[in-house]
């Protein structure tokens, strides 16, 4: 990964990319490093001319012209590269997120427009994990969904009390201690939904930690599973505990109480994606998550694909 300035606060990165031309070199750079490539999928040829007015390039072999945006989550937007880049930046270093009113104020553009740009940056944000988990790993899930209690009568919906997924989406963590985390949205939080994404995503043999929800039973066939009982108030013993991803969902919490307010189950796995980057960042400088951001964008989001009705 190509790591190219240290930027300390929002206004080092703003001094630094003082023009459009200084934020099309730094993206040239940090997305080709110096070799640049054709980014049409049908191409991909590395024998590319580039124009003397530093924006445009020309491919040898398809003839095709691009700039730097092309097949980028920058490609067709008219907002600069500047505004972008402070986007990114307040994006992925807010603990708790930033919501699209306040990206609005704080760039100078329409509040729909702010909505567009967080969602294109969610959707860089899920880089797919390269090596199984191992060591000690805590698996639990959470809810995502409003009180039925702060809702009028009239739109409350009964039964809803305990793990009940009427009203609210489940969602499933597993984190190596001192390590990484993966978090996915579930259909329920039986053991046919939880059970795959543990296996799939936790090396063989590898000890499990989880509470007593009979969901997790099974797991002792492939892991060496341990758990404690929070009905009867256990929440550590001998070194089992989940309390390490239960930390995670009181942030992920505070991120939809607070920022968010709500979350749209169509959407929701692409928050989920943003909480769990910064979380699995967190160790690092402002400005090398701005780096690694940076060498994830090459995906194009449209506005009608971000609002196609599934």
């Amino acid at each position: 990964m190509v790591a190219l300035r240290k930027f300390k606060t929002l206004i080092d990165l703003l001094a630094y990319f003082k023009d459009e031309q200084v934020c099309r070199d730094y993206l040239e750079l940090i997305r080709w490093n110096g070799k640049i490539v054709c980014p049409y999928k049908e191409c991909k040829h590395d024998h590319v001319f580039k124009y003397t007015d530093g924006k445009r390039y020309k491919c040898a072999k398809c003839q095709h012209q691009f700039s730097v945006k092309v097949g980028t989550i920058f490609e067709d937007s008219k907002i600069s590269l500047q505004k972008w880049f402070a986007a990114i930046y307040l994006i992925t270093s807010h603990k708790k997120g930033i919501s699209s009113l306040q990206l609005h104020r704080d760039l100078g553009v329409t509040q729909k427009t702010a909505w567009f740009m967080l969602h294109r940056v969610r959707h860089t944000l899920m880089i797919s994990p390269a090596e199984k988990l191992t060591g000690i790993i805590e698996a639990d899930e959470t809810f995502i969904g409003g009180k039925e209690s702060n809702k009028h009568k009239s739109k409350q919906t009964t039964g809803t009390q305990g793990r009940s997924a009427k009203t609210k989406t489940p969602v499933l963590g597993i984190i190596e201690r001192g390590g990484e985390l993966r978090a996915i949205k579930v259909i329920s939080t039986q053991g046919y939904s939880l059970r795959p994404f543990i296996v799939n995503n936790v090396e063989f043999g590898s000890q499990v930690h989880t509470d007593e929800w009979h969901g997790y039973r099974g797991l002792s066939r492939i892991f060496k599973h341990k758990f404690i009982n929070h009905g009867d108030g256990e929440y550590s013993k001998d070194g089992v505990h989940t309390n390490t991803i239960e930390g995670f969902w009181s942030l992920l919490k505070r991120g939809v109480i607070g920022i968010y307010h709500s979350m749209s189950d169509k959407h929701l796995q692409k928050y989920i994606d943003e909480f769990v980057f910064r979380y699995n960042t967190r160790g690092m400088s402002e400005n090398f998550r701005f780096d690694r951001m940076l060498n994830n964008i090459n995906s194009h989001l449209t506005y009608k694909q971000l609002c196609l009705k599934k």
